[in-house]
């Protein structure tokens, strides 16, 4: 099934013939949920956007800096990770603020710089000092934690990416690969793909992209199909149902609706 997705991706975007039209410009990064709605950070402002590409929301806090992180797959607990100001905001499906602020400085991490959303409304954290995530439940109590990962995997890592998908964590370091815990944070494996530009997972896939081109792993079987993609300078790409978009290096997004063999 994914290779005749691909396989559409693949007529859909050799067709365009180098005259896309993008429909955002300027952006850092986008997510899309589960709804097909859009969001786009650009700096310190979060865009949302529906499936027609009407504007919806907006929010933006200039006070925290720019946006690192954000993770939509909860749509009504939208999670916002400011690493400059080391702060975490929770937002509602109308991007208005549901909690205060959370300052993970105040909970003894202040060199903490990855982070990212849990089940039940809590959060990861990734401390390079003692180089573990920690799990902070929604009343700020430490619920879980990995230990030293230096003392687990022998590896002197420096991740540049965490993320929660269904019952597992996901720990992305450019030199050493991914490494995979449980929702509990006890280690799992390591599985070894390198200096990824995106990474993130759709339907229990891997998604992860390179050099233009992407590779698309399954867990389960361990299989890898790559693909490369006909556009040059990728920077980012999702999919969700029948539509495809993605990102160039300038910042332009494009959306693509695939036609998807059965």
């Amino acid at each position: 099934m994914i290779k005749l997705l691909f396989i559409s991706i693949f007529t859909l975007l050799v067709s365009l013939n180098g005259s896309q039209n993008f429909i955002i410009s300027n952006a850092d990064y986008f997510e899309i949920d589960v709804q097909s709605n859009l969001y786009i950070v650009k700096g310190a402002e979060l865009q949302k956007y529906n499936s027609d590409n009407e504007l919806l929301y907006t929010y933006s806090n200039l006070v925290y800096g720019d946006i690192s992180t954000l993770d939509v797959y909860k749509t009504t607990n939208i999670f916002l990770y400011y690493r400059d100001f080391n702060k975490i905001l929770f937002l509602d499906n109308t991007l208005s603020i549901k909690y205060s602020a959370i300052d993970i400085s105040e909970l003894g991490y202040p060199e903490a710089n990855l982070a990212c959303n849990s089940y039940n409304n809590s959060f990861w954290i990734y401390d390079p000092i003692n180089m573990e995530m920690l799990r902070f439940g929604r009343a700020l109590q430490n619920t879980d934690r990995t230990g030293n990962l230096y003392n687990i995997t022998n590896k002197n890592i420096n991740p540049v990416q965490i993320m929660e998908y269904n019952n597992s964590v996901y720990l992305r370091d450019n030199e050493y690969g991914i490494f995979v815990f449980d929702r509990y944070g006890g280690f799992l494996r390591q599985i070894p793909f390198t200096n990824l530009e995106d990474f993130y997972i759709y339907n229990n896939k891997w998604h992860m992209l390179r050099n233009d081109t992407s590779f698309v792993f399954n867990s389960v079987n361990l299989e890898v199909d790559t693909i490369v993609l006909p556009i040059e300078g990728i920077k980012q790409y999702r999919f969700n149902e029948e539509t495809m978009f993605y990102m160039n290096n300038n910042g332009e997004l494009g959306k693509l609706e695939l036609e998807i063999d059965n």
